[in-house]
């Protein structure tokens, strides 16, 4: 069974790291529960992880009225640390802020999923998060894969960057096409493109020649999903497996709902050669697609 969840963010999901376990622990019940004893396959979307950023976070952090002043807020409360990375490794203020919560942000994130991999027996495609890269000054945007024994089998990192996640937004960095590759599982080879990726024909092209089947395309569309975006979001996953049939499936969850003045829409969906074989109703609320996977 393969299930594609469309979250929705919450605020009170990211105040603690126990109220973010406890969110991706309930999603993951309540998908063991209705798939039964099959073999499971999760995908989550974009950027889940990286507002852990924001897990334990003073109270004046989340009394803020928009992401922009919580962020300074943020940032100012973890002064120190953040200027000793700014002078050190010669980044930004943002840079220098996931640098000083890289180890907090990786642990909260990793281990929510871990724990849910392991309780539940399910392969997890665990959406993405701003993760430091070893021991870099480096931020990229990374889509972990992680099986049923809770290892973390693979790391994914984006290529091609939005707005949001460059110089003028989270400041992450870009990674080498070559970064990009397969990953061996029970349902086939799984790909992994993260949102804007599966737009670039380069991407999918060298996940297609390295034996991808399922192309994962965890997303996170930060504007409206007026009739523009969704006939645009045509020429990714859609694409890709219904009209080029590059690959035999397509997973592409989207995440949904608001943070401040940070909101995401989006219509999650699996794909394969013949359409969509399941579709979200709405493009603000959550829902969770499931179909039959190749080991299903």
């Amino acid at each position: 069974m393969i299930a594609c969840v469309q979250m929705k963010l919450q605020p009170e999901d990211y105040r603690t790291e126990q109220s973010f376990e406890a969110r991706i622990m309930q999603i993951c019940a309540d998908i063991r529960e209705q798939s039964g004893d099959e073999q499971l396959l999760i995908v989550f979307p974009e950027h889940i992880g990286t507002f852990c950023i924001l897990c334990n976070a003073p109270e004046r952090v989340w009394s803020r009225k928009s992401f922009a002043q919580a962020s300074k807020v943020l940032l100012f409360h973890h002064a120190p640390k953040v200027a000793h990375h700014m002078l050190m490794d010669r980044v930004s203020p943002v840079r220098a802020l996931f640098l000083t919560r890289s180890k907090e942000l990786e642990r909260i994130y990793l281990s929510s999923f871990i724990k849910a991999a392991k309780k539940y027996e399910a392969w997890i495609a665990a959406g993405s998060a701003a993760l430091r890269w070893g021991q870099t000054n480096r931020i990229f945007n990374t889509s972990p894969v992680i099986t049923p024994t809770g290892r973390v089998l693979y790391r994914q990192h984006k290529v091609n960057l939005v707005e949001m996640e460059g110089k003028g937004g989270l400041d992450l960095e870009p990674a080498p096409l070559n970064y990009v590759s397969a990953v061996q599982t029970p349902f086939g080879n799984l790909g992994v493109a993260i949102c804007l990726d599966a737009f670039h024909t380069e991407v999918r092209e060298r996940l297609a020649g390295l034996g991808a089947d399922i192309l994962v395309q965890p997303s996170a569309n930060n504007g409206p999903w007026n009739d523009w975006q969704q006939e645009d979001w045509l020429r990714s996953s859609f694409e890709a497996v219904a009209k080029n049939k590059e690959f035999s499936l397509a997973v592409n969850p989207m995440l949904v709902g608001r943070l401040w003045d940070v909101a995401f829409e989006g219509q999650s969906s699996i794909i394969d050669q013949e359409g969509f074989a399941a579709r979200a109703k709405s493009h603000t609320e959550e829902e969770i697609l499931l179909r039959k996977g190749p080991a299903g």
